[in-house]
């Protein structure tokens, strides 16, 4: 596997372990974001889980590319979908760069995996 493939499945997995685990716990930060966005915290918590999910799948996709692929094309319409929701409430560029940095980082990602 290309070294910019696996330092991209790392970068991403340390990234989504972060924000998958404040989702799941349901910290005060991911209950806030949640409110703004206009999201269940129950839904929080499934987009929690799926991004922790999305941890074990980019990690295992180092060893089996077929994974990196599902996994990185699920994180890009993830990251679809939290730019949609950031739109949606009119947050400012600043507050949908991260999830259009990420999503841009995902289909990377995806791209490199096919390619290789």
């Amino acid at each position: 596997m290309h070294t910019a493939t696996v330092v991209l499945s790392v970068v991403l997995a340390l990234e989504f372990a972060f924000t998958g685990f404040i989702k799941v716990l349901g910290t005060a930060t991911a209950r806030a974001n949640a409110a703004h966005l206009d999201i269940s915290e129950g839904a929080s918590r499934l987009i929690g889980a799926a991004e922790l999910a999305a941890v074990a799948g980019l990690l295992a996709g180092v060893a089996v590319k077929s994974l990196t692929v599902v996994t990185a094309a699920g994180l890009v319409a993830l990251m679809i979908g939290a730019i949609g929701y950031h739109l949606k409430a009119r947050d400012t560029g600043a507050a949908v760069a991260p999830a259009v940095i990420t999503g841009l980082a995902s289909t990377a990602l995806l791209v490199l995996a096919i390619a290789s």
